[in-house]
């Protein structure tokens, strides 16, 4: 009998490694060509970073009775952090695996804390999809709050008009992922605190930029009211993934957010996050990064990054057939065209060898391009604007997609039966080998004009057929 994926004898060495490492072959490079899902600060800070991750491998934060240092390197890490954040004394921080999970926990938190029967939070259109996903798992009602059309910064007006006694958590965001603004923090704060209701400010990617910025908005624990933040390390941090923390102004509130069982025949069991089992490698590599760059390593870095971002926006604003979605607070932005198609522009720059992010229409957002600055691709940036500006010329006007298509597939959103083959679809489409063709402005477009609810169920279809 031939086993194809776990072979009877052993491979070599050299031969596994050599697989594993063409594997990555196509994986996006950190080379500061890449505006999206890359924060990287250099070769050095990264060997840093994997030298403190291999020392930790063996460590399990399951039990840090058995694992002092898991105790040692987290408190060491969150103490960073609640310090940076202006934490109140008594203050206390989880590491977690991620922003998603930071959320989670603190959903999870202010719903134990409430115990309201029938729990809401009120949501900006812009928050992050981390938090759909905590209602889904935790059983909450998402209201979903306007932000502005012009800044996209949440409406305090119309998240009062839907304030109610059932409202257990607001959510603002420091700042939004997609534009790049902070949402109005203190008058979030102020009608939570009105109300009795959690604040949550999500920093996950703001968190180790905004406290070295100058003339930022208050937004962390200075604030009344703001009873948590989220904050994530393997982004500007620069740590590996996935280090996140979530971070209570009190920490007698761990207690809604652990959980604790005995009832069953093995170990009693204590968890601080929704692992079990708990890598520290990643929380060490955070907590070597912040040591050896310190504060002033920090700034650096991000005055560097807002100089580019800042130079960026002002050429967008020059150049004809382009203009921004929003005014970013920190360096990351959108902009959109105003003649042309935008999904072609996309194309055009990814011919270019850059990695941008093409993103839908929703609610008050326009089909946008977003851009992520690190410290690697704002040294780039000059070259990314005169890219920019050629390939706006003669941009094609903006296309439709294949109404069939979308017809088609408007059935999936409303849960209908198309039979639809996804590899068939897939490969139609030009996706092969889980990567997107090039030329991917009809995905793109076709993926735009469905509605969220069809757009949800096509991408399951799709990453379904991914690992398969």
């Amino acid at each position: 009998m031939t086993h194809t994926f776990f072979p009877s004898q052993g491979r070599s060495r050299d031969d596994v490694l050599a697989a594993l490492l063409d594997s990555k072959s196509s994986d996006l490079k950190a080379d500061g060509r890449a505006f999206a899902f890359v924060y990287d600060a250099g070769d050095e800070l990264r060997d840093l970073a994997r030298e403190a991750y291999a020392a930790c491998m063996g460590i399990n934060g399951l039990d840090p009775t058995v694992y002092p240092s898991a105790r040692v390197i987290e408190t060491g890490v969150a103490s960073a952090c609640l310090e940076l954040l202006n934490a109140p004394p008594g203050a206390a921080g989880t590491a977690t695996a991620g922003g998603t999970e930071s959320v989670m926990l603190a959903v999870k938190t202010a719903r134990d804390h409430a115990g309201k029967k029938s729990p809401k939070m009120l949501l900006p259109e812009t928050a992050h999809a981390c938090f759909h996903k905590a209602a889904h798992y935790l059983g909450i009602e998402v209201v979903m709050v306007d932000v502005d059309p012009t800044s996209f910064r949440a409406d305090v007006a119309d998240a009062r008009a839907k304030m109610d006694d059932d409202v257990i958590l607001v959510v603002g965001s420091a700042p939004s992922y997609a534009h790049g603004v902070i949402d109005p923090i203190e008058e979030l704060a102020a009608l939570a605190l009105e109300y009795g209701a959690w604040m949550h400010v999500d920093a996950c990617v703001g968190g180790c930029v905004l406290p070295f910025m100058d003339d930022v908005p208050p937004f962390d624990f200075r604030v009344p009211g703001v009873m948590s933040l989220s904050m994530d390390l393997h982004k500007y941090g620069f740590a590996p993934k996935g280090i996140s923390m979530m971070l209570l102004r009190d920490g007698a509130l761990r207690e809604a957010q652990y959980f604790a069982c005995a009832t069953w025949s093995g170990y009693a069991i204590v968890n601080s996050t929704t692992l079990g089992s708990k890598s520290i490698a990643a929380t060490a590599s955070a907590w070597v990064l912040i040591q050896h760059l310190g504060r002033d390593g920090y700034r650096s870095r991000v005055t560097s990054m807002w100089d580019a971002t800042t130079r960026m926006v002002a050429a967008i604003d020059r150049l004809d057939g382009v203009e921004m979605v929003g005014r970013p607070d920190m360096n990351l932005f959108a902009f959109k065209t105003t003649d042309g198609d935008v999904f072609d522009l996309a194309d055009r720059l990814t011919e270019c060898g850059w990695h941008v992010q093409p993103t839908y229409a929703y609610g008050r957002s326009p089909a946008h391009i977003h851009l992520t600055v690190d410290p690697g691709n704002a040294a780039h940036a000059s070259a990314f604007l005169a890219d920019l500006e050629r390939c706006l010329t003669d941009l094609p006007p903006e296309q439709a997609p294949p109404a069939a298509v979308v017809a088609m597939l408007g059935m999936l959103g409303q849960g209908g039966n198309t039979g639809l083959d996804a590899g068939m679809l897939m490969k139609q489409l030009g996706i092969t080998n889980g990567k997107l063709p090039t030329q991917s402005a009809t995905i793109h477009r076709i993926i735009n004009a469905a509605p969220p609810k069809t757009r949800e169920a096509l991408l399951k279809l799709f990453i379904g057929e991914l690992f398969s």
